[in-house]
């Protein structure tokens, strides 16, 4: 359970750091700590040595960091998606500025074969 909480406290580390990722990194930053805090606390009440509970403290502390860079993430994910919904619709965008979307090729195809003399080729 050490190693697990130590990969899971790597993974969470690495994967926090990304927006809209972070929310699944929280749940395995939980999971570290919690399978670590258990190791721990089994290989302390079976007697075995401190240099045998080193991987499963590691993986605790890993798991521990990395749940306020998580947060940190989470708020600033929070705010890009707050900060999405207050935009202005492109439509909104066109009338304002007289954006025309669609392309009218028959207008721009007469406007071209009207601007040429023909008189000129012939």
């Amino acid at each position: 359970m050490g190693i697990a909480s130590l990969v899971l406290g790597i993974i969470s580390l690495v994967l926090g750091w990304i927006p809209f990722i972070c929310f699944i990194a929280f749940t395995l930053a939980v999971i570290g700590l919690i399978l670590g805090i258990v190791d721990t606390v089994k290989k302390n009440k079976a007697g075995i040595p401190m240099n045998k509970t080193v991987m499963s403290i590691i993986g605790l502390i890993i798991s521990a960091i990395s749940i306020p860079v998580i947060v940190f993430s989470s708020f600033f994910t929070i705010i890009i998606i707050a900060s999405m919904e207050n935009t202005v619709p492109s439509h909104e965008i066109n009338k304002k500025y007289n954006i025309i979307d669609e392309y009218d090729y028959d207008e721009w195809h007469n406007r071209y074969y009207n601007s040429i003399s023909y008189k000129e080729i012939l």
